[in-house]
């Protein structure tokens, strides 16, 4: 009887450790390469669409920020209303052709993730893009589960590679680096904030990009080794780490910003700034 009871036990372990395993590995390939789907049917415009337009766009077919997210759309709201921004909000990706991208001046990608848009959206942002229009991608918008070269190499600048995991999140401080006024404009010259700080296999600068702020991760844990399952990660970019940058693609602005994990972030003075000096500068638009 002892005998069969611990036979239980043990098939018990055995099963619950394969269904851990399974779990992990699941969330590992979401986050990875996403489960994918594409709208088809492009959404219904608003008729008042007028100088400086954002579309704020916030589908994910990744792993979803969805805190962050639905703290940024408020925040975006706050912003767009302070400066005469006409804003517009979707997670449609059928918005991504030509003849609705082109009433925006600036696409934001709201902490996006995964395959987003099918090859024919790609192309249309694509175009979009190198013809003159206006990027911000935050956070997620730059991880690895995009699968899109282009995207990752012209438009971030840069390759993911991993954030830390013990811990997730860590305080290290900014610092401000010369970049263009109107995208410095109200910023502090150093910055404390909490994050998931991203680690990349290269530096944007070497892509053409112009880094806003730096932080030394030597002063945090940067390793992403995960038991089992990675043991690759354990480094960091060094103390020049860059965090946001940004650059011309062809005729177009693109800005990038790692922050922007947690919701807390957009309620945070210094990153609403930074966001919103980004959408001034991507957008072309004049300060009132």
């Amino acid at each position: 009887m002892m005998r069969k009871i611990i036979k239980i036990v043990l098939w018990s372990i055995l099963g619950l450790f394969l269904l851990l395993f399974l779990a992990a590995g699941t969330f590992i390939y979401k986050a990875r390469y996403g489960i994918n789907f594409y709208e088809t049917t492009p959404p219904d415009l608003p008729a008042d669409l007028i100088d400086k337009t954002v579309l704020l766009f916030s589908k994910t077919n990744g792993f979803r920020h969805g805190e962050a997210i639905a703290a940024a759309i408020p925040a975006f709201e706050q912003m767009a209303g302070a400066n005469g921004w006409t804003l517009y909000e979707t997670d449609n990706g059928a918005i991504f052709n030509p003849d609705q991208l082109a009433k925006f001046d600036v696409v934001v990608w709201n902490n996006t993730s995964g395959k987003v848009l099918n090859e024919g959206q790609r192309e249309a942002f694509k175009k979009y893009l190198e013809g003159g229009g206006g990027y911000l991608g935050i956070h997620a918008s730059g991880d690895n589960s995009h699968q899109w070269d282009w995207y990752e190499d012209e438009v971030i600048g840069a390759r993911f590679s991993h954030h830390p995991i013990n811990p997730q999140f860590q305080n290290a401080t900014l610092h401000l680096k010369n970049a263009m006024p109107e995208l410095i404009e109200g910023l502090p010259t150093t910055w404390s904030h909490d994050e998931e700080w991203y680690m990349f296999f290269n530096d944007p600068r070497e892509n053409g990009c112009e880094v806003i702020y730096t932080f030394d991760d030597t002063k945090i844990n940067p390793s992403g080794n995960i038991k089992f399952l990675a043991s690759d990660k354990d480094w960091g970019m060094g103390k020049d780490h860059p965090a946001v940058w940004y650059h011309e693609v062809d005729k177009g602005r693109a800005f990038y910003s790692a922050l922007g994990h947690q919701g807390g972030a957009f309620q945070e003075k210094e990153h609403l700034q930074l966001l919103e000096n980004a959408v001034r500068w991507a957008g072309k638009f004049s300060k009132q």
